[in-house]
């Protein structure tokens, strides 16, 4: 996994999504994340002046701690993701025919070649004449996810 740089940066909120908003520091605009459970411990506006630390991710600043005059910082936890225990992650070997072995046997048939992702496999995949599902399967053979399958994402498999 990688590991993200801690930022810290001040300026002021020019747009607010939900619990994500757009922050202008230091000349440039950055996107950042609160969380549902931080938007609701610190209500964001536009037009507020903040001081923020958190993570740097690719697509946005996962925020630790807000801050702004007048009102207490606010610490924020963000949940890690979930995996089954076992779960090996991307630095172990990428087997396709281990994700595939590991569809098997939990009674899934699977349909086209396993999509390698940095962390995982997604496999389309049914049991007898159920639903088309995308299985995540982490490297160590762990399905950890199942949701319905996307028509257009698995169109030229199903």
């Amino acid at each position: 996994m990688p590991h993200n740089e801690t930022v810290a940066l001040s300026g002021t909120i020019q747009h607010v999504f939900a619990h994500r908003f757009t922050l202008d520091a230091e000349g440039t605009t950055h996107l950042a994340d609160l969380g549902p459970k931080g938007a609701d411990a610190f209500p964001l506006s536009a037009g507020l002046a903040v001081t923020l630390e958190g993570e740097r991710r690719p697509s946005e600043i996962k925020v630790t701690r807000i801050a702004s005059d007048g009102r207490e910082p606010v610490l924020i936890a963000h949940k890690k993701p979930q995996h089954a225990p076992g779960h090996v992650h991307a630095d172990g070997p990428a087997d396709p025919d281990l994700a595939l072995a590991a569809v098997g046997k939990a009674g899934w048939t699977a349909k086209g070649e396993p999509r390698r992702k940095p962390k995982h496999f997604e496999i389309l995949a049914r049991q007898d004449d159920g639903e088309w599902t995308e299985l995540h399967v982490d490297f160590g053979g762990t399905i950890y996810k199942r949701k319905t399958a996307d028509t257009a994402k698995w169109a030229e498999a199903a």
